[in-house]
């Protein structure tokens, strides 16, 4: 790399400025040079964010370049957690890092971490009858207090698992205890088992509260002291870094719990479930808590959990957010969640990448797809172990393992999966098993060494679409191909380079060879994006395709939709419609239709300002139905059509530029001829003949060539006058 480029990028208030992957050839100086030359432009004041992330590790000589730059115009510098050890300050300010792209946007004056890179789980017990050990525990490993008992025992036992700020720890005591509790600077959540919690008094609180088996509670506001008395109770505590809630609400100040009780029982009962999550699904196994996304994923989803309990501060809608809750805001925020499944994404994140408030995203999750973005976020991931699932080896990967890569835990995962596909993973894993080819660099596309099976499980056979005929196949002819159609691709590829007369003929041309070569392709059609935005099927196999177009382009929703957008995805693709959220009111139409799958692959623009954008969609009535095969032919497909759309696109305009020329070499012939006219008769040099014809034209109101064109042809009439 010679020349490096760093463009800046505006994110809500802040500029960021995002650094290539590739540096190795590049100088300390150019690197100085192109981060003075982007942050240049900069109006001052403005917050500054260099994103890292992509770079991969730090040589010295870039940490100290970086740093220097960072003091200099005192930015932020966004870098994973093993980037961030090379970044070390030397003498000078302190230079200010975060783990996302979200955490450096948080606040102005300085940088939060929303869900820190996970350490390892840290286990503790205790269990002691002296008074003395007990309180000096109980002040270490959770605030200064002081304690105080009448009988002549204290018998107390507790247990603690804890990883980056989280903690759930079991309580038994068995004797009657006074406390007085300094603030815990934490949310506090008490669920009492067995016994009494008496005499609970929280600064501020007109009265004192007693908690008995089965309530589940807010211990105490984190910045205010409390005082009560055990009698002989057994409890779970769980606490937790009070800006976990303004991240799950995804609002920029704190958030403050408003009541001390559940609003409603199922909430409650929510919120136990979330609890017992934490303690014995991530705490309580070994290894789940060391993986980020797990810890991530359980944090956000207390969070959560405690903001639907409780009453809180951050209920309210802002003004405006309404308002940004838009389609568009939802295709941004689903681009950036399916471009970072892998790595640990919170609301805030989103919101800077969809460049509305955290509030608008969730309102425009709600209002178009009647879900939240993290829930989207869970699918996404879920829909990705899948992925793995179908082309994992048994006796390489196991369900546990590519569960816990895609931030799920295994009893978790399994009742997830089972409740969204029907059927547990272990049965997607061995189900796939045999022999199994594998296309270069991918692991997606696989197919067993005898037959290519479906997606569902079930093997392809030579049984026909409804409404296609098919010859009985010769006795010991080879088994059926799961390959695409080579002649009709072979046909489709001539349509590049032959002359059709129309954008529909060579979108018709496209739909006809892709009813023939996907198998399970029961409707196929073409959606045309044109320039002023209005969306169009200019092509399909039959009424019905026709209709599930129509409501798609009406509601703004739906694949075809989203992948003929030039901000869409790569592909859009829907296994089952019945158990499918993003597209509410075209799911509902499309199943009643009884369409059960989806695929849609764009038709990329080509260039100049009458480009032409789309998708080719494939819908099929059966779910699971269309396998790897089908889809790389469609996207092939869509290549091939976009190709021919591009010649066709390029034909008419050369025709349209020919005929313009044409017509203007008429006109300047004309005039010409006027103005020689007018220089014989008159006298006139050719500048004067052509401002003549111009007033002429002005005062007649009639266009030039016109009154040059009547002139030249009437020029005898003239002469005998």
């Amino acid at each position: 790399m010679t020349d490096l480029k760093i463009i800046p990028r505006q994110v809500g208030d802040a500029v960021v400025l995002t650094l290539p992957g590739r540096l190795a050839a590049t100088s300390p100086a150019q690197i100085a040079e192109a981060l003075h030359s982007a942050g240049g432009g900069v109006a001052p004041g403005t917050r500054l964010v260099i994103d890292l992330r992509s770079v991969g590790s730090l040589p010295g000589w870039l940490a100290r370049t970086l740093v220097s730059f960072a003091r200099a115009r005192d930015c932020v510098l966004v870098a994973d957690p093993e980037q961030a050890e090379s970044v070390v300050d030397g003498p000078g300010p302190a230079v200010r890092q975060a783990a996302s792209l979200g955490e450096a946007l948080a606040e102005p004056g300085g940088v939060r971490q929303p869900f820190p890179a996970s350490g390892a789980v840290s286990s503790l017990a205790f269990d002691s009858d002296d008074l003395g050990r007990t309180e000096a525990f109980l002040s270490s490993a959770y605030a200064p207090m002081r304690i105080g008992s009448d009988t002549g025992h204290a018998g107390t036992r507790i247990s603690r698992h804890s990883v980056d700020g989280l903690s759930a720890d079991r309580l038994d005591l068995s004797f009657e205890m006074s406390y007085d509790v300094e603030p815990l600077g934490t949310i506090c959540l008490c669920d009492v088992e067995s016994g009494t919690i008496e005499d609970h008094r929280v600064d501020g609180w007109a009265e004192t509260e007693a908690f008995g088996p089965g309530d589940l509670v807010s211990f105490s506001p984190p910045d205010r002291p409390y005082t009560g008395r055990v009698a002989r109770a057994k409890y779970s505590i769980t606490m937790f870094d009070p800006a976990l809630l303004s991240q799950a609400a995804g609002v920029d100040g704190p958030v403050r719990l408003l009541g001390h009780r559940p609003v409603e029982a199922g909430a409650a009962q929510h919120l136990r479930s979330a609890i017992a999550h934490l303690r014995d699904d991530v705490l309580g196994v070994p290894g789940v808590g060391e993986n980020p996304l797990v810890v991530a994923a359980v944090s956000r989803y207390l969070a959560v959990a405690v903001l639907n309990a409780f009453p809180h501060t951050a209920s309210g809608e802002r003004a405006g957010d309404g308002l940004d809750a838009h389609s568009r805001t939802l295709r941004r925020a689903i681009a950036f969640i399916e471009a970072n499944l892998d790595r640990p994404v919170d609301i805030a994140e989103i919101a800077a990448a969809a460049r509305v408030s955290a509030r608008a995203v969730q309102l425009a999750f709600r209002r178009h797809l009647g879900t939240t973005p993290m829930a989207y976020l869970r699918r996404a991931r879920l829909d990705r172990a899948r992925a793995e699932l179908r082309t994992a080896m048994p006796e390489q990967d196991t369900v546990a393992r590519i569960a816990a890569r895609w931030g799920y835990t295994s009893s978790v995962f399994a009742a997830h999966y089972r409740a969204a596909y029907g059927e547990p993973p272990s049965a997607t894993l061995h189900r796939e098993a045999g022999p199994r080819l594998r296309s270069s660099g991918s692991r997606s596309f696989v197919r067993t060494g005898s037959e290519q099976r479906s997606e569902n499980g079930a093997a392809k056979t030579n049984t026909p679409a409804p409404g296609r005929e098919s010859a009985a196949p010769d006795a010991g002819s080879a088994p059926p191909s799961s390959e695409p159609d080579l002649a009709a691709l072979g046909e489709l590829a001539s349509l590049t380079r032959m002359s059709v007369r129309s954008v529909t003929d060579a979108v018709q041309k496209v739909v006809d060879v892709a009813a023939a070569v996907v198998e399970d392709a029961d409707l196929v059609s073409v959606t045309v994006l044109a320039p002023d935005g209005r969306f169009s099927t200019a092509a399909r196999t039959g009424k019905a395709a026709a209709e599930l177009d129509r409501i798609q382009h009406r509601r703004g929703e739906g694949p075809c939709v989203e992948a003929a957008r030039a901000d869409g995805p790569g592909w859009v693709v829907s296994s089952d419609l019945t158990a499918e959220t993003r597209w509410p009111r075209f799911t509902a139409a499309a199943t009643a239709l009884g369409c059960r799958s989806v695929f849609s692959a764009p038709l990329p623009p080509g260039a100049g300002p009458d480009r032409l954008a789309g998708a080719l969609t494939v819908y099929s009535r059966s779910p699971d139905s269309l396998t790897e095969s089908d889809r790389r032919a469609v996207l092939l497909l869509a290549t091939h059509a976009s190709l021919a759309l591009a010649n066709t696109q390029l034909r008419r305009t050369a025709e349209v530029r020919r005929a313009q020329f044409a017509r203007a070499v008429d006109t300047r012939d004309v005039i010409g001829q006027a103005k020689g006219i007018l220089m014989n008769r008159e006298g006139l040099t050719a500048d004067e003949a052509f401002d003549l014809l111009r007033r002429m034209s002005q005062e007649l109101n009639v266009k030039l060539v016109d009154l040059a064109r009547t002139l030249t042809g009437r020029h005898g009439e003239l002469d005998e006058r």
